[in-house]
């Protein structure tokens, strides 16, 4: 039972973040759409279910702030660079480096990220569990931007998504093994 509701409440992500951008990129595609109009509309599915987020739930998230902001910076970057898409494929890395980059500060300064978020665990089980998302967070935006010049838009499309699904099983399934072995 407790299984079917985290997946209930996870699910609306998954489609909004994984599904729909792949699909509609996809049928845009198929339909003749330019490579950047397609990447533009389907990089807005995130977006929008983060506005939609913040107006039902009535909360301020600094991290989907920041998405919106960084997606509605890359529609002007893609428009000033005459449709260079490129932009549309780096906004959610360099999110997500800076992200990551910020957790590995805070390990440089002894002052965890994680400690802020979970008062009463110990510093070093903070620590680590900080290192570990820091370094998941950093790896997963420099393997994307790497992709992001190297293959083309829809493999692009493809195999971002795979990159970004599999840093979340990796971040899930570390997160759990560290808090189990640092009791």
């Amino acid at each position: 039972m407790k299984d079917e509701v985290q997946i209930k409440k996870y699910l609306p992500s998954l489609i909004f973040s994984i599904i729909l951008p792949v699909v509609a990129y996809l049928l845009l595609k198929t339909w003749g759409s330019t490579d950047t109009l397609a990447l533009g509309i389907a990089t807005a599915f995130p977006v929008i279910h983060m506005v939609w987020s913040l107006i039902v739930r009535k909360e301020v998230n600094p991290v989907s702030l920041v998405a919106i902001i960084g997606f509605l910076i890359s529609l002007l970057t893609v428009y000033l660079t005459h449709g260079n898409n490129l932009a549309f494929k780096l906004w959610h890395p360099i999110l997500t480096a800076a992200i990551g980059t910020i957790f590995l500060l805070s390990l440089v300064f002894n002052r965890p990220l994680l400690e802020f978020a979970n008062e009463g665990q110990s510093h070093k089980k903070m620590m680590i569990l900080t290192l570990f998302m820091g370094l998941v967070f950093v790896c997963h935006a420099l393997s994307v931007i790497l992709l992001a010049f190297w293959v083309k838009t829809t493999a692009f499309v493809l195999i971002s998504k795979i990159i970004d699904f599999s840093a979340v099983a990796i971040l899930l399934l570390g997160l759990g093994f560290l808090r189990k072995k640092l009791i």
